[in-house]
């Protein structure tokens, strides 16, 4: 597989593990704390604002490290995370809200539930896109359309990771299971980006060289008749 083609197929993933993981995690809290605009706007506020880093960070780290195993390692986590949340959520969230029920009361439970548990896929999500614009742009002149490929595949995935988990997942095989599904979409992606399999081209070359190149100094003939100029 290309670093472009994996890159594409990183966005997909990386937007049905995060929606798929959110929608479960208000399934996951519900119980504890109920089905409330404190719950929802705790839930979505958290993922935007651990996206938003992630989208910053990610545009760091890939023009230090410019690879396709910058995707796979937070396709991984995620994936590693969703299982962890799927094994130990709910006891997370029993004994948070034991601790909170007289302190603090719901909105501090929520809160520290979605801290705890929600915030670190959307945060390691958040690096894929500017990774794989990054990845997936073959010249200057082409930003514009392979940033657009890559925000409309990821939107894609978050279209798929909305409907699949509450149509399909949730309602037939359960809370955990849907997170566990999660988990494996997400190791197992990962450890494509990780292997071998994805081949390193230099796609991203032409950029690296126009943005690192020093600026062209003027030759001797250039400074002299420069200076004819200034004189007359």
């Amino acid at each position: 597989m290309s670093v472009r083609a994996y890159a594409r197929l990183g966005v997909i993933i990386g937007g049905i593990v995060g929606l798929g993981i959110e929608l479960a995690a208000e399934r996951l809290l519900a119980p504890a704390f109920g089905t409330t605009l404190d719950l929802w706007s705790i839930i979505i506020g958290g993922t935007f604002t651990f996206l938003s880093l992630g989208y910053s960070l990610g545009g760091r780290i890939i023009d230090r490290n410019p690879t396709p195993k910058v995707i796979g390692a937070c396709l991984l986590i995620a994936g590693v995370w969703a299982g962890f949340i799927a094994l130990a959520g709910r006891a997370i969230v029993d004994q948070i809200q034991e601790w909170t029920f007289d302190f603090g009361g719901l909105r501090l439970g929520i809160f520290l539930s979605t801290l705890v548990l929600i915030t670190l896929p959307p945060l390691v999500i958040g690096v894929i896109t500017p990774a794989a614009i990054r990845l997936t742009v073959p010249r200057v002149g082409q930003a514009g359309s392979s940033a657009g490929t890559i925000y409309a595949l990821g939107t894609l995935g978050s279209l798929i990771g909305t409907f699949v988990p509450v149509i399909i997942l949730i309602p037939r095989i359960g809370v955990r299971n849907t997170f566990l599904t999660m988990a494996v979409l997400g190791i197992a992606t990962g450890a494509l980006g990780l292997s071998g399999a994805v081949k390193h081209a230099d796609t991203d070359q032409t950029i690296v060289e126009e943005s690192t190149a020093a600026p062209r100094t003027m030759r001797e003939p250039e400074i002299e008749g420069a200076h004819r100029s200034a004189s007359r």
